[in-house]
């Protein structure tokens, strides 16, 4: 073998010359320059707008769990049930990033406190009286209402060090997640330098031999307490394809879009003096019964369903979408109601066949519409206008029953 035989194979050995590493360190500058530029206030930038979000996001929660507490202490403010009121309370003691929550009545006075040693002194500013721990607290606080009266306010107080934490938390874990793709970024730009700098100076080797290149306990007791059985009327108000429909929107745009329909159903209801039973996924349950000061029980919950469906159509034109397509269902029956132990405690609950009807009666409805049993329909048949459903099978019942779409409901002014 000659010379010049070996020689391409010595070539092929030859070391990068200082021009080459000179142009891959240029080459690796600019190209690490330009991620870093880059990167750095996108990823400022998202963590300034996941702050906001996750702000606005546990304030947003706040409110829906001050809304459905207002809601559900209505009843017992206004009969004076200190063991009911502390009950619900006591649902919300221990919560995380909750410093305290307060129920207090139109005078101002504190009804129930998660610190005890606070009930029955007056409400201060938005804080009841805060001790130096609850300093720095976002004070929320929203009315209790009955038939459009205020009986009180409900206060809550978030720690704003424990949102800050929580923020920090989600913006560490989004800077780590941020620096790991800025590093395969720089390896990435690792290999395009030295790509680059083999192109602008390639080694005579390169040339010459490129095909060898390789490709719990303490509870209290309900022993002695009332058990009642009484005609209800149920009404079951939910969200109609809310699958589809959360899946398609962003879930601050969902928890704001849910927050507006849980308030105008549960106000509706409890304008109309019905109570709310529960609110559970996207359904809101509601009770009517009757009492001294108001009558027909039916009549109610057929027009407070007409008043939500109107109130709901009114507020989608807005934009929330989410509205337009609640749906209900109303059933009457005998229903059981007095307290029950729970793992939180003592809470009044509510037994009957109707609340699976009602439901059962939602589940039929489309978007808009109210569907009815027929015992509704035979208490209150001389004031609506309806169009009958064809009879259902159920899983519960080897028999159908009668089910009707309500179109229309006569006005009194008597309140008949």
């Amino acid at each position: 073998m000659t010379s010049q035989d070996t020689l391409p194979f010595r070539l092929s050995e030859k070391k990068p010359s200082p021009h080459s590493i000179s142009l891959f360190l240029k080459y690796f500058s600019i190209i690490a320059f330009l991620i870093l530029i880059v990167i750095i206030p996108l990823t400022l930038f998202f963590i300034k707008n996941q702050k906001d979000t996750l702000y606005q996001e546990k304030v947003s929660t706040g409110e829906i769990l001050l809304s459905q507490l207002a809601n559900r202490a209505t009843l017992p403010l206004l009969e004076n049930d200190i063991l009911n009121l502390h009950g619900l309370i006591k649902e919300m003691k221990g919560a995380r990033g909750i410093m305290y929550v307060a129920i207090v009545d139109n005078k101002k006075v504190i009804r129930a406190h998660t610190d005890p040693a606070k009930i029955g002194g007056p409400l201060i500013g938005a804080s009841p009286d805060p001790t130096p721990s609850e300093k720095q607290v976002l004070n929320l606080s929203k009315p209790i209402t009955f038939m459009n009266q205020n009986v009180g306010w409900v206060v809550l107080g978030l720690s704003i060090d424990s949102i800050s934490l929580e923020i920090q938390k989600e913006n560490l874990s989004f800077i780590k997640k941020a620096s790991l793709f800025c590093l395969m970024a720089l390896l990435m730009g690792v290999g395009a330098a030295f790509l680059f700098s083999r192109w602008a100076n390639p080694p005579i080797s390169t040339t010459r031999l490129s095909s060898d290149v390789p490709g719990k306990s303490g509870r209290p007791s309900v022993k002695d307490s009332p058990v009642t059985r009484t005609q209800a009327t149920i009404l079951s108000a939910g969200i109609k394809e809310f699958k589809a429909y959360a899946e398609s929107r962003d879930p601050q745009e969902l928890l704001k879009d849910l927050n507006e329909y849980f308030s105008i159903a549960t106000d509706g209801i409890l304008e109309y003096g019905g109570y709310i039973d529960k609110i559970s996924g996207d359904a809101v349950i509601g009770v009517f019964r009757n009492s001294p000061f108001q009558k027909n029980h039916t009549i109610r919950a057929i027009r407070c369903a007409m008043s939500i469906k109107k109130t709901l159509e009114q507020a989608s034109q807005k934009g929330n979408q989410l509205l337009a397509r609640a749906g209900f269902g109303i059933s009457s029956g005998v229903v059981l109601s007095g307290p029950i132990l729970s793992h939180e405690g003592r809470e009044t609950a509510f037994i009957g066949e109707s609340f699976k009807e009602a439901s059962s009666l939602n589940m039929m409805a489309g978007p808009g519409e109210i569907i009815i049993s027929k015992d509704v329909y035979q208490t209150i048949e001389n004031l609506v206008s309806i169009e009958p459903l064809p009879p259902r099978e159920t899983m519960q019942r080897t028999e159908s029953w009668e089910n009707f779409r309500l179109l229309h409901i006569t006005e009194r002014k008597d309140g008949g």
